[in-house]
């Protein structure tokens, strides 16, 4: 940024950015830091002109030029600064944008002049550079404490919230409790400030909880801001105004999208109207900073809102009269996304893709199971959840699903009983992968009977998976039969999906049965469909048992390196839930050879991501993770194994993957 002011080539900057996100701010510091550079600097505020033929006069008046009889006030205005290195700084531009055309031909017609502008959207013209202000930086989850203590966000929130009197210890809980904040808040300087003062009143996990509702709650801010910052709706209000009547109905309709969203998907739920098309408007909108590019997958253009600027939208949506009839036309193009998933899951899939739609629509996702239930669409709801269960392997989504299958089977007797069943084994195979197996044992017992009684092959054999594995620990005979039986059904089926996860629960129940050599051909054969796939979650947690296999069989190397690539893998796919799995076995393989710091250390790590996630051991692990434990202690001694694992547990999971 310094470099685009002082570069004599670089005549016009302009940072651009939606209200509140700290243009003002990074100009005036921007202007501070280079203007010994330049003969003179002057700032013009635009916030309270209201037309484009009041700029001229307000920049002269800034650079000390009078209005001269028969000298034209642009000629003037050349004339004064031409021969001069002067900076101007013209902020809040987006409201007089017509003026443009005066900043092109002071721009052109000068040698030394300088001009900085912050604009809610680009000027357009020729020779302009754009800079797209960011967000304050957010911590990672992964992230260590004070890692995330220093990260921009957070730490202008505990600035702000210690300045207005609240006294915080920003320790672990609170830290992250205050990421979390700023997560919501989309790192939103203006928002932050307006949030960080309300904690003189609130505990933080309060005030988290409030925001998850609304925005509304924010006292207005300092009084010498502008008027049009003093809450988050005026901020968001005066772009809005701004719109002409199209593209102000656009911004409305997009209010239903709960994130980020395709264009195709905008084109289908909210262009109704062929006179004003959708992508013209997306483009209008991008530029006025209502609307921001979304890149979370690559080679697919995204679009997303800030969480401010959507409630705003939805507040127009209600007021309009539209939201219902917008909201179930979001969900039922959703439902349809998630019925090609499951269909996509059925033959012969990629699931990597599959996944990546699923994270980048989980909140759409999960917005048109709750419209659903709201409506008593029970069945569409199900549906939903029955195709893409198997996806969600280790992902966000999973608990929204589980916890919509516990509503349709409370909502009462009526429920048909197809309906039911299959709710059933969603919320079951959901609460099983995450290592509930109480609740799974709960509700899959019942599915699996009705779906063998109806000769629903399918159903049945996913149900016996769990089951099965379950099953082991009690009767390990009566576990594997079951799970053998899944396994030749599916292999009838021609299922590769299904039958690449019956293979690994096959294997990881031979692992666990102390049968490492009967373990490795079905753990091997399941690992190589799973690859073949793309399914990063099933090869990860594979790699897992089969490392765990090896290790049976006293070949270190060989698990080292398995487990090793599970984790590597978990951690670039985002496979939460198997990063501490592949870390206990990684420790397990450590402590074997003799390695009992770093043994400890990693062990200490995986507590410490479980902490983070707020998981549990899985019970297929309970053993072996109780074993390394125990083993540990043994070789340490109670003390450096608490030091040892304690520091484990801060690490960052960078400095993890380093050890």
């Amino acid at each position: 940024m310094r470099a685009l002011s002082t570069d004599p080539q670089t005549r016009l900057v302009t940072l651009v950015g939606p209200g509140g996100i700290g243009k003002t701010r990074l100009a005036v510091e921007l202007v501070a830091a280079v203007a010994p550079e330049f003969a003179s600097v002057a700032t013009v505020d635009l916030d309270q002109l209201s037309a484009a033929s009041q700029v001229p006069p307000a920049i002269a008046a800034a650079l000390g030029v009078p209005e001269t009889p028969g000298i034209a006030l642009l000629d003037a205005l050349v004339g004064a600064v031409d021969a001069h290195r002067v900076l101007l700084l013209l902020d809040s531009f987006e409201h007089v944008v017509d003026a443009a055309p005066v900043i092109a031909e002071l721009v052109t017609r000068t040698s030394g002049l300088t001009v900085l502008v912050t604009s809610r959207e680009p000027l357009h013209l020729s020779g302009e550079h754009v800079f797209e202000v960011p967000a304050l930086g957010l911590p990672d989850w992964s992230d260590s404490t004070d890692h995330a203590r220093h990260c921009d966000a957070v730490a202008l929130f505990a600035d702000r919230a210690e300045a207005a009197g609240a006294h915080l210890r920003l320790d672990d809980a609170e830290v992250r409790t205050i990421a979390e904040i700023c997560r919501r808040l989309d790192g939103l300087p203006l928002a932050i400030e307006l949030a960080a003062p309300r904690t003189r009143m609130l505990e933080l996990d309060d005030l988290l909880r409030r925001l998850e509702d609304s925005f509304d709650m924010f006292a207005p801010g300092a009084r010498d801001l502008p008027s049009r910052q003093r809450t988050l709706h005026s901020t968001i209000a005066w772009s809005y105004d701004l719109l002409d009547q199209a593209d102000q109905l656009l911004f409305t309709h997009l209010g239903v999208f709960a994130g980020s969203f395709r264009l195709e998907a905008a084109e289908a739920i909210c262009g109704a109207d062929p006179a004003a098309p959708v992508f013209d408007g997306i483009s209008s909108l991008v530029d006025k900073a209502l609307l921001r590019p979304d890149h979370s997958v690559h080679g697919e253009p995204r679009f997303a809102m800030l969480q401010v600027v959507r409630e705003f939208a939805t507040g127009r949506l209600t007021d309009a009269g539209e939201a219902d009839d917008l909201r179930q036309r979001h969900a039922e193009y959703f439902r349809q996304q998630t019925l090609d998933v499951g269909a996509a899951v059925a033959g012969h899939p990629r699931i990597r893709p599959l996944v990546q739609l699923c994270v980048a629509d989980h909140d759409n996702f999960r917005a048109a199971l709750q419209w659903f239930l709201a409506t008593g669409d029970t069945d569409s709801a199900v549906r939903m959840g029955l195709a893409i269960w198997p996806v969600l392997f280790t992902q966000g989504l999973a608990t929204d699903v589980e916890d919509a299958m516990e509503r349709v089977l409370g909502s009462g007797p009526g429920l048909p009983e197809g309906t039911r069943a299959h709710a059933r084994l969603v919320l079951g195979m959901m609460a099983f992968l995450r290592g509930d197996y109480a609740r799974a044992a709960d509700v899959l017992p019942a599915a699996h009977e009705r779906f063998a009684r109806q000769d629903a092959e399918r159903e049945a054999a996913t149900a016996s998976v769990a089951l099965g594995l379950m099953r082991v620990p009690a009767d390990p005979a009566d576990g594997e039969r079951q799970l053998s039986g899944a396994v030749d059904t599916f292999r009838r089926l021609g299922d590769p999906w299904y039958l690449s996860f019956a293979l690994c629960a096959l294997g990881s129940a031979r692992v666990t049965m102390h049968r490492a050599d009967d373990a490795i051909a079905p753990l091997e054969e399941g690992e190589r469909y799973a690859a073949e796939m793309e399914d990063d979650a099933l090869l990860s947690n594979g790699l897992v048992a089969l490392g765990r296999a090896h290790l049976g069989q006293g070949d270190f190397a060989a698990a080292g390196r398995e487990i090793g690539d599970a984790l590597h893998r978990a951690v670039r796919f985002g496979s939460r839930e198997t990063i501490p799995r592949a870390l206990d076995a990684l420790a397990a393989v450590a402590e074997r050879t003799g390695d009992t710091d770093r043994a400890a250390t990693l062990f200490g790590a995986a507590l410490g991501v479980r902490g983070v996630l707020g998981s549990d051991v899985w019970g297929i692990d309970r053993e072996s993770h109780a074993e390394t434990a125990e083993r540990l202690r043994s070789d340490l001694g109670d003390e450096p194994y608490r030091r040892l694992t304690t520091q484990g547990a801060s690490l960052a999971l960078d400095d993890v993957l380093e050890l």
